[in-house]
């Protein structure tokens, strides 16, 4: 692979590899192994499947074009307003997360390393100001800095697998609680963990829109998080049983619950460590993917150019308003976490299926075509208001909540 194409790969795989991953276990604990496996194979190929959809789409187009000029393209103005309002509530609450709790990780590193008292709130301007200043910079500065933080956060990953692989047990795995509502529950938490649609737009323009290329750094790029996710759910599944796990994460949510549950079989603090530090590596990687996406999605909405003013305005909008919530209304994007199956359903299953319907019908026998015909993008879009009515069941109290 040439530069541009490993750095892309990296990008995808960075993006949807992120710190929602140390929540898959609690989804999982309450189905089994079994099941897990069947989610994971399943969502990952629909992701892919809608990821190619936009490749396809994105052929008739020149390469820089913006999610929403595409949208408007083909789905005129109201589809525009819905796949705008849907990329900027989602990648504004996940940008507001990323901030928070990476600037608070920041705040206690430094706090420690240098034996200095940082409030939580200038490590989140520290790490903004950084962080955003490389996304500004541009993809290249983006690629680069990911590719480090990616090869040290497999690194972590592989230091975890590897400590808790041998406190696997068969019959832990094979048992199957499928707890009522939880295998439904679960869907959503799984769905999002593969999601890195967003940045397509940034990665076709990145790489010229070469087809040929995107198709594999689209297919390799998000291959790589399965098989992670798969020996993850395995370590994790195998060595804790399901009664154990369930309660230990009611009762700590989250990394601490993990790490509790996690210090109930190994008895190691290099487990803890590389947990901590994988969990570091993963917020700063899937903000820079994230971040990257919704910069690119508002200079081509707003129209800046692609220069210093340019890009220093782009970065204000960008950046501005997640780190304005991050530090005075934290709740607002915690409460809208809670809505991000739905926004990712519109715009990594609905509008990729409804984009592709409408290119085919002006481009009907031109270039590559994802295979599948109608019937796969009729199946796509069902998949997508399935997932929205779960979530907002599991909001709504329908359905058990985990992660």
């Amino acid at each position: 692979m040439k530069n541009r194409t490993l750095g892309s790969v990296f990008i995808v795989a960075g993006t949807t590899i992120g710190a929602g991953m140390l929540a898959m276990p609690l989804a999982a604990a309450g189905v089994g192994f079994a099941t897990t496996f069947v989610l994971l194979f399943t969502l990952w190929a629909v992701m892919c499947y809608t990821a190619l959809l936009l490749l396809e789409v994105y052929q008739h187009v020149p390469a820089d074009t913006g999610l929403g000029s595409l949208a408007r393209r083909y789905l005129w103005k109201y589809g525009q307003w819905v796949t705008g309002f849907s990329m900027m509530f989602l990648m504004y609450a996940l940008t507001a997360a990323y901030i928070s709790g990476a600037g608070e990780l920041l705040a206690a590193s430094i706090s420690a390393w240098l034996n200095i008292s940082l409030s939580p709130t200038t490590g989140v301007l520290l790490f903004t100001l950084v962080a955003g200043g490389v996304v500004c910079a541009g993809t290249s500065l983006v690629d680069l800095f990911n590719r480090f933080l990616f090869s040290a956060k497999l690194l972590f990953l592989v230091v975890m697998l590897a400590l808790l692989m041998p406190h696997i047990h068969k019959a832990n795995l094979l048992t199957m609680p499928l707890e009522k509502g939880l295998a439904l529950s679960a869907i959503p938490v799984i769905f999002t963990s593969f999601g890195f649609h967003g940045s397509v737009p940034s990665i076709v323009s990145y790489m010229g829109g070469n087809i040929r290329k995107l198709r594999g750094v689209f297919i390799t790029g998000s291959a790589i998080p399965l098989v992670a996710y798969i020996f993850w759910q395995l370590a994790t599944l195998g060595s804790i049983d399901s009664p154990t796990f369930i309660g230990l994460l009611a009762s700590q949510a989250g990394l601490n619950g993990l790490l509790q549950a996690l210090r109930e079989v190994v008895a190691s603090p290099h487990v803890e460590l590389a947990v901590h530090l994988f969990a570091d590596l993963a917020l700063a990687t899937s903000f820079l993917g994230v971040s990257l996406g919704l910069f690119d999605y508002l200079a081509d909405l707003f129209q800046r150019r692609n220069n210093v003013v340019g890009r220093l305005q782009t970065g204000a909008i960008t950046f501005l308003p997640p780190l304005a919530f991050a530090l005075f209304y934290p709740r607002g994007f915690v409460m809208a976490l809670g809505y991000a199956g739905v926004a990712l359903s519109v715009l990594a299953l609905l509008l990729p299926s409804m984009l592709a319907w409408q290119s085919r019908k002006h481009h009907p026998q031109s270039g590559y075509r994802v295979p599948g015909g109608k019937p796969a993008l009729c199946l796509i879009f069902a998949c997508g208001i399935a997932i929205i009515v779960i979530q907002f069941s599991i909001v709504a109290g329908l359905l058990p909540e985990v992660g």
